[in-house]
């Protein structure tokens, strides 16, 4: 339950407005040798092949030639990359109507990993490289949607000359318009799913389930809401979610490095369980942030990191991103 209140919270405020590793190809084929510049994706553990025509993307994590020809890096992708190649299959990419003319097992290192070419009636072609261990998945999305065979075949090379190394520090904010500061908070970055940011104890991606958790949802807020209208709407969705007894505390308008906010704690049982939910929402010029902390456990100290991350919060310049 408490993975799912995590998961259904984020898509609830739309409502409201391992060591260094080339990519072997096949294993029976010869690797494809690097003769273009080699770029660090920002935001990723990964670097890769930059083909003539294409250039760090401006709005996504990953590389594009236009709007219809590039490649998206997804680090991590899932937490578990044995179940996440379970519908990596071709049955299931024909089922969506793609031909798979391309399909088979690979290495990344000495990670496993699955590698996808296929295109529909009207000659939309991707390319899928799927790779990683129990606990962790990276997937590479690479899209030509015109009939351009030279630019398809620019994008497997990219895909098949990628480095991964573990060891890279990365700037999780990149294309986004706020930073946070995890340095102080036992609450570090763990990964992204979608728009949501998450945060769990030293950053792992499986955190144990006693401990607690964090998720920041970027949202645009087409008019300002007013403190009773967010209460209203999340108690509505933590009661859905199966939240019972909930009580409000503490709850007030702040202002959190001069930016308005609105901050409270919500108490209640879930599945029978003594639960805490910190949330704080924060905003500036349309743009606002819907910060929650969950923990079943050792509330008081658990409050004050959750603090000290979602105090840490800080909006980017309008022009920068």
């Amino acid at each position: 339950m408490f993975m799912t209140i995590r998961c259904l919270i984020p898509l609830s405020v739309l409502a409201i407005n391992c060591f260094s590793c080339n990519v072997a190809g096949a294993q029976d084929s010869t690797a494809i040798k690097q003769k273009k510049s080699t770029v660090i994706v920002p935001g990723t553990h990964v670097s890769m092949m930059l083909p003539d025509g294409f250039a760090l993307a401006k709005n996504f994590i990953g590389i594009e030639k236009d709007d219809k020809t590039y490649i998206e890096v997804l680090d991590p992708f899932e937490t578990d990359y044995t179940k996440s190649v379970t519908v990596f299959t071709r049955p299931v990419f024909e089922s969506k109507g793609m031909d798979v003319f391309t399909y088979r097992a690979t290495k990344v290192g000495s990670y496993n990993g699955k590698y996808a070419g296929m295109k529909n009636s009207a000659g939309y072609t991707k390319y899928e490289l799927l790779f990683g261990d129990t606990n962790l998945s990276v997937m590479l999305l690479g899209h030509c949607s015109v009939n351009d065979a030279a630019s398809a075949k620019a994008i497997e090379q990219a895909i098949m000359s990628i480095v991964y190394d573990r060891s890279l520090k990365v700037d999780p904010y990149t294309h986004t318009y706020f930073t946070m500061n995890d340095s102080t908070s036992v609450f570090k970055f763990s990964r992204r799913t979608d728009d949501a940011y998450k945060y769990t104890v030293s950053g792992k991606l499986k955190p144990a389930k006693e401990e607690g958790t964090m998720t920041i949802t970027p949202f645009n807020m087409e008019t300002q809401l007013s403190d009773k209208e967010i209460k209203k709407t999340m108690e509505s969705i933590y009661k859905k979610e199966g939240m019972t007894g909930i009580k409000v505390k503490n709850e007030s308008d702040a202002k959190i490095n001069g930016y308005s906010a609105y901050e409270s704690e919500v108490y209640g049982k879930i599945d029978g369980k003594e639960t805490l939910i910190y949330q704080l929402t924060v905003s500036k010029d349309g743009k606002a942030l819907l910060i929650t902390g969950i923990s079943n456990t050792d509330f008081d100290k658990n409050l004050v990191e959750f603090k000290k991350l979602a105090y840490s919060v800080n909006f980017k310049p309008a022009d920068s991103k």
